[in-house]
């Protein structure tokens, strides 16, 4: 082909690309704004796609490999972290609807699924940072952190082949948080799918210092537990603060926090 008209069709190919380009970064733009009541993290979320250029992160066509399904997948399973379901937007992020829109989506509707997942991830991310109830780091705080960014991670997650393990690193790496967390993994996972009746209870007091611990790790301060698990055996210790109940039921959004419920109740001196 001749130079001058390779060229050409070079120009004309850009200039018919750019239209769907921006056509695509304003939907995203769009879908913020249009959701940014309903966002655990706005700024993040904003951040999050002013790095990418404003791209869709997860809605492609199946022959471009992105990890949505990696993503919805891990949260199903986001019991076994001790954190709720509800709280990532369940209602709206749907495998049928995530089927349609990689078929046959608008640049609205997929602008608009590829948001909430987002914010999904990104307040994952920070639950199993944070927690979901820290009375230190806000959720105020942390939608304008500086120094944990879970946008940035989770951009690094979805450009890796370890996209669970990128995800899975930012929780404490401490014994007493890793045995209880492993062991919360197999109640739900394995010993329920073998037909044991494992009580909600436990689950749920599991839950409630898997939250703690992660307080611990981002504040410093060793706060009293009452639950830990330690060569396999659960070992619990008195409620003297008598706080399992009310953190519990904020825990599973059965009731609404205060300042009181999520106070940074200290190690007690017999656990010293």
């Amino acid at each position: 082909m001749n130079p001058m008209k390779k060229m050409f069709c070079l120009l004309l190919l850009t200039v018919l690309l750019i239209p769907s380009q921006l056509i695509a970064q304003n939907s995203i733009v769009l879908a913020i704004k249009n959701q940014r009541a309903s966002l655990y993290y706005p700024l993040l979320v904003e951040r999050f796609y002013q790095q990418n250029g404003n791209k869709l992160a997860w809605i492609a066509p199946d022959t471009v490999k992105t990890h949505a399904w990696d993503a919805m997948l891990l949260l199903d399973c986001i019991k076994q972290y001790g954190l709720n379901h509800d709280d990532y937007h369940p209602d709206l992020l749907l495998y049928p609807t995530l089927h349609r829109l990689i078929e046959n989506g608008n640049d609205k509707e997929r602008a608009s699924y590829d948001v909430l997942l987002t914010d999904a991830m990104i307040r994952l991310i920070n639950d199993l940072h944070y927690g979901k109830l820290n009375p230190v780091y806000t959720g105020a705080k942390i939608n304008k952190a500086t120094q944990f960014k879970a946008d940035g991670i989770l951009s690094m997650a979805l450009q890796s082949n370890g996209f669970l393990n990128c995800i899975e690193e930012v929780q404490p790496n401490s014994k007493l948080y890793v045995d209880l967390q492993d062991h919360m993994r197999l109640l739900v996972g394995q010993r329920s799918g073998d037909c044991y009746v494992i009580p909600q209870g436990l689950i749920r007091k599991m839950a409630i210092n898997m939250e703690r611990m992660r307080w611990i790790n981002t504040t410093g301060i060793q706060v009293h537990l009452t639950l830990i698990v330690k060569d396999g055996v659960v070992i619990n210790y008195k409620d003297i603060y008598k706080q399992d109940e009310r953190l519990e039921m904020i825990l599973y959004n059965e009731k609404r926090a205060t300042k009181i419920d999520l106070k940074l109740n200290k190690l007690s001196p017999e656990r010293l």
